[in-house]
């Protein structure tokens, strides 16, 4: 399974800080599934800054991990990076209309999973055991 990840208000709580649980679910992501970062921070495919733009926001070295995330290009709509042939999640706190008449064209609304940090603002722990759940479905 493919996971495609926004970065503010997903991964960061705000200009300085990562959000709740941010840290362990990047580790278990890039440990556990293909990411790829779904960001304007890097829709032209250059990921070195989206990788520093995450790293500021916390003393730990997250590196090692944020760089096995796998870039993406898109121009109008995240949705046209995303490779509908596989199954995924996608992490964003905002879905615009036209992304939302193509995941629904390809079956698949529900694979995106809206973040809203000011109201769940541990919500990155939740879907730390989300990703959990389904790494052990696919072991038994």
């Amino acid at each position: 399974m493919n996971i495609y990840l926004d970065i503010d208000g997903v991964l960061l709580a705000n200009e300085k800080n990562l959000a709740l649980g941010a840290t362990d679910f990047i580790k278990y992501a890039a440990d556990h599934f293909e990411v790829y970062w779904l960001t304007t921070h890097c829709m032209d495919g250059e990921v070195e800054h989206a990788i520093k733009y995450v790293q500021r926001a916390t003393t730990e070295d997250l590196r090692p991990w944020l760089r096995t995330f796998k870039p993406v290009k898109w121009n109008i709509k995240k949705t046209e990076a995303i490779d509908f042939s596989k199954p995924f999640l996608w992490f964003d706190d905002d879905c615009y209309s036209g992304e939302r008449m193509d995941l629904r064209s390809h079956g698949v609304f529900n694979s995106w999973i809206e973040v809203n940090l000011s109201k769940y603002p541990d919500q990155m722990v939740h879907e730390l055991k989300l990703t959990q759940s389904i790494v052990e479905s696919q072991d038994q």
